[in-house]
């Protein structure tokens, strides 16, 4: 049985883990003639309580992705994908990239980076690869680094 993916979901915050998780999905959406989705989302959980996000904050939450998004987007079409939706979303990053954005768009296969964190870390601020195994119905494929030594 063959599968294959027509919808490739990659969850991108920046961060050196997303992208391995990028350059990895750019190379099964190509093998798949997938398209590729990359999504950012601003985590409003990190705004609770005093800590209130500002009109400046939030507009430079929105640049960044605008730039992290870009920039991913780019990367791809170098290497041939011309396939690319680019999503941002704010909210809770756990139910939308499990259950939210993967419905909306009709993925089949979730691309995340594995965050490194060890297990006290995971317990204090969650882990959403994790959280990604656990509640998604999807194929999810976490990403690591195979060099790296913990």
């Amino acid at each position: 049985m063959s599968e294959t993916y027509q919808r490739i979901m990659v969850a991108v915050d920046g961060s050196y883990e997303s992208e391995l998780a990028v350059e990895k999905a750019i190379n099964v959406a190509l093998r798949n003639r997938a398209t590729l989705l990359l999504v950012h989302v601003i985590d409003t959980n990190a705004y609770r309580g005093e800590f209130l996000m500002s009109d400046y904050d939030f507009n430079e939450q929105i640049k960044h992705s605008d730039e992290v998004l870009s920039h991913y987007a780019s990367i791809a079409r170098e290497k041939g994908l011309s396939d690319i939706k680019c999503i941002t979303e704010i909210g809770n990053p756990n139910t939308l990239l499990a259950k939210d954005i993967p419905q909306k768009e009709k993925a089949d296969l979730i691309m995340v980076g594995a965050t490194g964190m060890n297990t006290f870390e995971r317990l204090l601020v969650g882990s959403t690869s994790e959280y990604l195994l656990r509640h998604s119905q999807l194929d999810v494929l976490v990403v690591r680094d195979g060099k790296k030594t913990f």
